[in-house]
């Protein structure tokens, strides 16, 4: 192998070692942020009588700065309630899949940790 042949590999080798280096030393895995909230009922993925009401059952954990709770269906803030454990009455629905999310807030209204969220089917 010539003097030339071997710096261009050695520059290469270099390169690549930086390379692995920064890439391993700048970039974090992403941590999903915790939730505070459970949905205890109905289940993700239930099946719900458009015409009905449901009893949807949460509780949250007593965190700093957690003041209440708000109830979202598909984006929209339905009901708020200041029981970190209770009970929304979710219904009736629209036809569709549904997202419904339950989300520990501040005063403030601001959410604190991540939401819990189901999907359920509406007929």
């Amino acid at each position: 192998m010539s003097k030339k042949t071997s710096r261009c590999a050695g520059a290469v080798a270099a390169a690549v070692s930086l390379a692995f280096i920064a890439a391993s030393s700048y970039i974090r895995p992403a941590v999903a942020e915790e939730s505070l909230a459970t949905i205890l009922s109905p289940a993700d993925g239930a099946q719900l009588n458009a015409n009905q009401t449901y009893k949807l059952e949460y509780e949250v954990k007593d965190a700093p700065k957690v003041h209440h709770v708000h109830l979202f269906v598909d984006g929209d803030e339905v009901e708020m309630a200041h029981k970190l454990t209770g009970s929304f009455k979710l219904g009736p629905l629209k036809t569709g899949n549904r997202k419904v999310c339950v989300s520990p807030v501040n005063k403030a209204h601001t959410p604190i940790g991540a939401q819990a969220c189901i999907n359920v089917t509406v007929q």
